[in-house]
């Protein structure tokens, strides 16, 4: 089976390249969402991270506050890391045992992509066969940080949170640039599909 990946910075469209690869029947393995599965009530990943920053993460609901918690590990370096390094183990095995899942399914799969934003920082790349990067200007990605209602200050600390869009270009085997219309974008993906299936 080929692996695939589709990395980037935050707001580049991760989400939405992906979102077209599966509509065209590309299995797809999404690890934002796998993270946030691992932080569920409960789990290894909620428990330790419970233990780790306290209870006053939590909602009324008694939930991880995603946002709040964003705003405690972006704003402090040791924090973040603390949080990587208890969840990145956990999503690995999850991501690994999906793949497996997957094998055992549907057999006649010979591609896959997995959704990996922090492929770089965490080294995971060797594992892939072809990455693909999203990428966009620093601009566009803050517009886009603010339309989800991050305030300025929160949103440069994301973009700083991780490494810059240019190293992880250098890094991939292939690019899209996303600073035009979603049109331009689909197309592009059309390009990355043909690459791909030539693998």
């Amino acid at each position: 089976m080929k692996k695939f990946c589709i990395t980037g910075g935050i707001a580049c469209g991760k989400s939405t390249v992906a979102d077209q690869l599966a509509a065209d029947g590309w299995p797809i393995i999404d690890t934002d969402l796998i993270a946030r599965e691992q932080l569920a009530p409960d789990t290894e990943g909620y428990k330790k991270v419970v233990d780790a920053f306290g209870e006053f993460i939590l909602n009324d609901q008694r939930q991880v506050d995603r946002s709040l918690l964003g705003l405690v590990v972006f704003s402090d370096v040791s924090k973040r890391s603390t949080l990587n390094s208890i969840l990145h183990p956990l999503i690995r095995a999850a991501s690994s045992q999906r793949l497996a899942e997957f094998t055992l399914e549907c057999r006649d799969v010979r591609r896959i992509v997995f959704i990996v934003p922090l492929l770089y920082e965490v080294g995971w790349e060797v594992e892939f066969d072809s990455v693909a990067c999203i990428a966009s200007p620093a601009a566009a990605q803050l517009a886009r940080l603010r339309v989800r209602g991050l305030d300025a200050t929160a949103a440069r600390q994301r973009l700083a949170a991780q490494w810059p869009t240019e190293e992880k270009i250098k890094r991939s085997q292939i690019v899209l640039w996303n600073n035009g219309s979603l049109a331009l974008l689909n197309r592009q993906v059309e390009l990355l599909k043909t690459s791909w299936l030539s693998l």
